[in-house]
């Protein structure tokens, strides 16, 4: 039963957590100290204090040259010591489960990491592919990868471009302007979901929101045989009947 009377030093908790999950959703690019006071609506005296003391603390780090605050280190070790059991697998696995026996193919989790998603879990399905578990684990750049293609399509256009310019030698590598990327957020967006073929493989990916701050994306990939562009539609409708029974969308 909850307490009848407020915990001491509950507000102060409250509003630590809002500074910390504004940091977190705008840690990549760094969140300024007026942007906190504008969003949580605390005064500048209360979120610098608040600020600091999370600073102390390891979980946020001000980069003292543009003034902007990041999530720190001991923020990271959090979240690398739920990994091993980490509650994004466990919420999703009755949906990846179920679209794995009604596919038949391979279904990925991979969360938004940044720049980059990270590959949290492979369930397999009847049709599985040996070199496909090589991806756990795994990270690269959003918009590598139908699931990370659908994280991609969740940025605003200013933030897609700035995210190409970050790492413009690396898709110029791989063939890939900013009008493709573009191209392939605005398809995404689109249609609700993402479809992509390359290599004999082919796939489609949703993404959804976690918690306050972060993305994650489910795709199912199969031999491209298996997974035409006319197929990925159903399966689409698929994907949004599982991840909703399971309250994930």
């Amino acid at each position: 039963m909850p307490p009848s009377h407020p915990v001491n030093g509950a507000q102060s908790v409250e509003r630590a957590c809002a500074l910390l999950r504004r940091i977190a959703a705008g840690h990549a690019e760094g969140v300024p100290l007026r942007r906190l006071v504008d969003d949580t609506g605390l005064d500048r005296t209360t979120a610098w204090r608040l600020v600091s003391s999370l600073a102390a603390q390891g979980l946020v780090h001000k980069d003292e040259a543009t003034g902007l605050y990041h999530l720190g280190l001991e923020a990271a070790a959090l979240g690398a010591a739920c990994m091993d059991r980490s509650p994004l697998v466990r919420a999703c696995l009755p949906a990846m489960k179920a679209l794995a026996r009604l596919s038949g193919d391979n279904v990925f989790l991979v969360v938004r990491s940044g720049d980059h998603s990270h590959c949290l879990h492979l369930e397999e399905g009847e049709h599985r592919v040996r070199s496909f578990a090589l991806n756990m684990g795994g990270t690269r750049l959003l918009g590598q990868g139908v699931g990370s293609i659908a994280l991609l399509a969740r940025l605003g256009d200013d933030a897609l471009v700035a995210h190409y310019r970050r790492h413009e030698a690396e898709y110029q590598a791989d063939d890939v302007g900013l009008a493709r990327l573009r191209r392939w957020a605005v398809q995404t967006r689109d249609c609700g979901h993402s479809y992509g073929s390359s290599g004999g493989v082919a796939g489609i990916g949703l993404g959804f929101r976690v918690g306050s701050c972060a993305d994650a994306a489910l795709s199912v990939i199969a031999p491209r045989s298996r997974l035409p562009r006319s197929r990925g539609a159903e399966l689409a409708l698929a994907m949004r009947r599982e991840m909703g029974a399971w309250r994930l969308l």
